[in-house]
């Protein structure tokens, strides 16, 4: 009896799961509300019929998640052909909807958001790394997390000063 008891709570011991932060695991955090920054983004593609798609854009970007609404101004390259395009994009967070208008083709676009952006690193988010941006006095602490949603795989960094600014965001799609 004694030995079916201690080997009962060594398999407890051994295949149960931390419902708390790892040792070096940073604290999970928040994004702010409201910021605008500049970004760029790289696209890469490969379609269903063998067909590869490739672009590098940047943007100024504006997010608001207390209106729901992300707003980037800027400029698209298109690979291998380097079609350049003055493009707007807003998305609305609220109903999944993503607006594209090509100012140089004179058209819009409407698609639905493949994933919806999100606010604070989750529970579910696995810890990946940290490391230092800057120099000298100059430093800001990353923290990067893996996030999983739906069909997605989003690698998000923040800063861990307090303020959690999203330094990167790289999202993979298992679909184009």
């Amino acid at each position: 009896m004694f030995y079916c008891v201690v080997f009962a709570i060594i398999i407890t011991a051994v295949n149960g799961k931390p419902t708390t932060s790892l040792k070096n695991e940073p604290e999970r955090c928040c994004i702010p509300t409201q910021f605008s920054s500049q970004l760029s983004t790289a696209t890469s593609m490969v379609f269903p019929d063998g067909t590869t798609f490739a672009s590098y854009a940047y943007y100024n970007f504006s997010y608001d998640s207390d209106r729901g609404l992300v707003g980037m101004k800027g400029v698209s390259f298109s690979v291998p052909n380097q079609q350049k395009s003055d493009v707007w994009i807003i998305e609305n967070m609220n109903d999944g909807q993503i607006y594209v208008i090509d100012e140089d083709a004179k058209k819009c676009y409407k698609s639905t958001m493949p994933i919806k952006p999100f606010h604070c690193i989750p529970d579910t988010a696995t810890y990946v790394h940290s490391f230092t941006y800057g120099y000298g006095d100059k430093k800001i602490i990353g923290d990067t997390w893996r996030i999983q949603k739906d069909e997605a795989v989003d690698y998000a960094t923040v800063s861990r000063d307090g303020r959690c600014i999203l330094l990167t965001d790289n999202t993979f799609f298992q679909n184009p």
